[in-house]
Formats: structure tokens, C-alpha cells, sequence
């Protein structure tokens, strides 16, 4: 069963890091965001003046999944990496998509940094909805991040 799980978790990030040129889908730019061209790993990026980053990562559901499965192998492999959970829970987009949030805190060069995943699932794909940057930059973006994630049509 461990070494299954560590296959699957392989084959998750590998998913993940890989260039999304995915299935279409929606998303409104943050206001106070640019959208960044040319993104090798994401299928939509944007940024904030000061450095917040919004993206989206497009990936076929295989192996198929659902929502829990999705959720819970990317949140295994954050806190495996040093990020702490902080508050998790679900979200119904303006489009009536559910998906699954976790909030997240890490300490980067000694300064707090908030990551949110945001997971949606269809039976096609996996979206993975990322926002983050330095806490004290982030809490200035938040209404503008949670507007977009709220627009997000899978």
C-alpha cells in the first residue's frame, strides 16, 4: 500500500509540474493583477505589483479521482514539504463548481507566506487553483484572490 501511494504521489507531482497546455476553462484576472504570458507550468498565471501570484494548473484526472482523493494526495505532499495548514474548507463558485480550499502558512527567508489550493475536479480534470506571496503583501490581495476564485468556470 505504501509503495502504491508513492506511485500515485509520483505520478500526481509529475502531473503537476508538467506544462499545462490543459482544457479550457474560466478565470477573472484579480483586479490589480497582470496576467503573465508564456507560463510552462501553469495554464493561467497572474501577479500582483508586489509579487502575489495567482495560477492555474490544468491537469487530466488520471488516475481518475475524485474531489477527497484530489484534495487530500496535494495536501499530502504540501505538508511534506514544510507547509502548515491552517483552515480548510468548501467552496461553491458563482459557475455552482464545488471544490475543496486549504489555507496554508510557511516561513520563507524568515518572512510568513499564505499559500491557498484551491482543488476542483470534473470526471476529465483536475484544476488546481494556487494563490499566494508574503502574508503581509497576500492580506492586501485577499478580496481581489477570493473574486477570482469564486469566477473560476472548470
Amino acid at each position: 500500500m505504501e509503495r502504491k501511494l508513492g506511485t500515485i504521489l509520483f505520478l500526481l507531482a509529475a502531473a503537476l509540474a508538467a506544462p499545462g497546455c490543459g482544457p479550457g476553462f474560466g478565470v477573472k484576472t484579480p483586479d490589480g493583477f497582470v496576467e503573465l504570458d508564456d507560463q510552462e507550468e501553469y495554464a493561467y498565471r497572474a501577479t500582483s505589483a508586489e509579487g502575489v501570484v495567482l495560477g492555474v494548473r490544468a491537469e487530466p484526472n488520471r488516475p481518475k479521482g475524485n474531489l477527497g482523493f484530489w484534495t487530500n494526495a496535494l495536501d499530502l505532499k504540501l505538508r511534506r514539504i514544510g507547509y502548515e495548514a491552517v483552515d480548510a474548507k468548501e467552496i461553491k463558485t458563482k459557475s455552482g463548481a464545488t471544490g475543496k480550499q486549504i489555507r496554508y502558512a510557511r516561513m520563507i527567508y524568515d518572512r510568513p507566506h499564505t499559500y491557498w489550493m484551491t482543488v476542483f475536479v470534473t470526471d476529465a480534470d483536475v484544476f488546481v487553483v494556487e494563490a499566494g506571496g508574503d502574508t503581509r503583501d497576500f492580506e492586501k490581495s485577499k478580496d481581489a484572490i477570493t473574486a477570482a476564485i469564486e469566477s473560476f468556470k472548470p
